[in-house]
């Protein structure tokens, strides 16, 4: 898999967790607070940028790559959006990946997906918005949970016969 940013995505779920004692909020206004977020949880967490210049970091869960991009920022900072994106390689699944995603497109789920490359490309997505005060460390990492739930259904679903 690689990361991209991606113009399109769909509000992430959130769901109900209380807050860990003594863990600071979560905000991508603040992308240090994600990756602290993340090492907290036991998760990798490599900081660079995407190809605009704004925050991205790249963890990992069940073996797959997921990119957490920060987007709608000003001059590269203070960014309220946060996407989480997998990229799949569909070149040897083309019809089984367009169904796959055109199936998850209509579900009322938080994760949709994007084909590109005519069709080679299938990206998994799903936002998460943020104010200033953030969320809780549990929070994030519940919808970073979720995230990877659906990535790894996108992958089955695509195997399966």
């Amino acid at each position: 898999m690689r990361g991209k940013s991606l113009p399109f995505a769909t509000i992430a779920a959130v769901f109900g967790f209380a807050s860990m004692a003594n863990a600071a909020n979560v905000t991508s206004i603040n992308p240090q607070s994600i990756i602290l977020a993340l090492q907290n949880a036991g998760y990798k967490a490599i900081m660079s940028k995407t190809d605009s210049g704004d925050p991205l970091i790249e963890t990992a869960s069940d073996g797959n790559t997921i990119m957490i991009v920060m987007t709608d920022c000003i001059e590269h900072k203070a960014c309220p959006t946060t996407e989480f994106v997998g990229i799949w390689d569909c070149s040897e699944s083309l019809e089984k990946c367009k169904q796959v995603a055109h199936s998850f497109n209509n579900e009322e789920g938080p994760v949709h997906v994007i084909m590109s490359d005519d069709g080679k490309t299938a990206t998994t997505y799903s936002y998460l918005l943020y104010d200033d005060i953030g969320i809780s460390e549990a929070l994030f990492i519940k919808n970073l949970i979720t995230f990877n739930y659906y990535n790894n259904k996108f992958t089955s679903d695509v195997a399966k016969k």
